[in-house]
């Protein structure tokens, strides 16, 4: 039986549990048997939501060099979105994740922080 870790921020507390059945589910006919059609389609719908509100989100929040916002209200009202699907988030590696953000520091900020790792 595979296991997920719960936490808690709220609580600062975690627990590993067994995950329940439903969770190994892998074809959508069967979760559509398990769960029964109804829910697993408002299920699927509501995260696709999330993912939607995501896409919307980043493209509100997205500044350029001068802090200014990059795409106006009105832009984001003419787009068309219809055509919209969501796509597998490739997630980086904790290397490639320290890569990129050592790329944008500044050469002596990368210098002290790199020596600061290998006195370490």
């Amino acid at each position: 039986m595979s296991m997920i870790k719960v936490v808690s921020n709220a609580a600062s507390r975690e627990i590993t549990v067994e995950e329940p059945v439903v969770l190994g589910i892998t074809a959508l006919a069967d979760m559509a048997e398990s769960l029964g059609e109804d829910l697993a389609i408002n299920m699927i719908r509501n995260q696709l939501k999330i993912s939607f509100r995501a896409v919307v989100r980043r493209k509100l929040e997205e500044k350029d060099d001068n802090e200014d916002f990059v795409n106006a209200d009105e832009a984001l009202l003419a787009e068309d979105f219809s055509d919209w699907k969501p796509t597998l988030r490739i997630t980086k590696t904790p290397e490639e994740k320290a890569m990129e953000a050592l790329g944008s520091l500044p050469p002596e900020v990368r210098e002290a922080v790199l020596a600061n790792f290998n006195n370490a």
